[in-house]
């Protein structure tokens, strides 16, 4: 079992008056920070033209991380695939690898907000079947040997991609839906769930992908884990605090853009009309109760037989100061990890 630290959204909601400069020095920290104490890896989101800056560039970011780390494991949880070119995406990514020694994860997806797709003139329509064909050009890609592709949405002749990366980079898919869970178990080196739902549906989703590989008759190795915001404090009220501000505001920028609304400054206040749901798919509470309340669903993961499987703790969501984020990074490393991996 693995723990990882993320995601971040390295948004900056109207409470935080840091820069975004300052905003990634202090992340880069907390990465090194994680590292010391004992985390396995560090993992980002993105989205595009966000009132609040959520990060839209994750690969230099990853590579910033990469040089001030050794052995933390670094990943794009998810990278939007409709709004970058596969080719340069292969090119970066192997760059990136190599710089970390091969510690990179590509997770990918298809985003949602319909502003996105406007934003970059994209069109909606068949992007699951040019997500499949941006799986299968990076994996020629990276032989470091000159192919050519001709796809239905793609199409390369004679073009060869070099550096090859460091390691066989794991290509993660994203998505919930029926076709993006199939296409993860059929295409995907591992699946990315939710980080709204409970642990239990990590759990339950990471079985269901084993079962529909089973079922499609693909074998071998898979990965799967799971999102999980964390508030350590005194107790569960306390633990909601640390994080309850930054939560809120990421779920609420999640339900503003599905409205339409650009600008997202009132995120938390609208996120807030549901907070006990919210509250309900965090864990909360002193290092004692957050090891209780996550043991179990760390055992039925480890149970499954995932060649990588996962926990990774979301302690420093929008706005939380640094200070804060340090301790909770201090703590979970030094307290929390070695209880669960005992």
């Amino acid at each position: 079992m693995k723990f990882g630290l993320g995601q971040f959204t390295l948004q900056i909601p109207p409470w935080d008056k840091r820069s975004h400069a300052q905003l990634y020095a202090d992340t880069l920290e907390h990465a090194r920070h994680a590292e010391r104490v004992g985390f396995d890896s560090f993992w980002l989101a993105e989205h595009h033209g966000a009132s609040d800056g959520y990060i839209p560039a994750l690969l230099p970011f990853l590579s910033a991380v990469a040089a001030k780390t050794e052995r933390l494991e670094i990943g794009t949880a998810v990278m939007l695939s409709p709004f970058h070119n596969p080719l340069r995406v292969a090119e970066d990514a192997a760059v990136l690898d190599n710089i970390s020694g091969g510690r990179l994860n590509l997770g990918l997806g298809l985003g949602w907000v319909p502003e996105e797709y406007r934003m970059f003139g994209v069109p909606t329509k068949g992007r699951g079947r040019r997500l499949e064909e941006f799986v299968e050009v990076l994996r020629l890609a990276w032989t470091g040997e000159r192919f050519t592709y001709k796809g239905r949405m793609l199409s390369y002749e004679d073009v060869l991609i070099r550096p090859a990366p460091a390691h066989k980079i794991p290509i993660w898919l994203g998505g919930g839906s029926a076709p993006a869970l199939e296409r993860a178990a059929r295409m995907g080196d591992g699946h990315f769930p939710t980080s709204t739902g409970a642990p239990s549906d990590s759990f339950a989703r990471a079985k269901e992908m084993l079962e529909i590989r089973k079922r499609l008759g693909v074998s071998g190795p898979y990965r799967s884990g799971m999102f999980i915001p964390i508030g350590i404090g005194a107790d569960p009220d306390d633990g909601w605090a640390k994080i309850r501000d930054g939560i809120l505001h990421v779920r609420g920028s999640y339900a503003m853009w599905g409205q339409g609304k650009l600008d997202v400054t009132g995120a938390r206040d609208e996120a807030a009309k549901w907070e006990d749901a919210v509250r309900a798919a965090t864990i909360c509470g002193s290092p004692e109760q957050i090891v209780d309340t996550l043991a179990p669903h760390v055992r039925e993961l480890d149970s499954l037989g995932l060649e990588d499987a996962f926990v990774s703790a979301i302690l420093a969501p929008p706005g939380t100061q640094s200070d804060v984020a340090a301790a909770s990074v201090e703590t979970f490393g030094t307290k929390i990890i070695p209880a669960l991996r005992g």
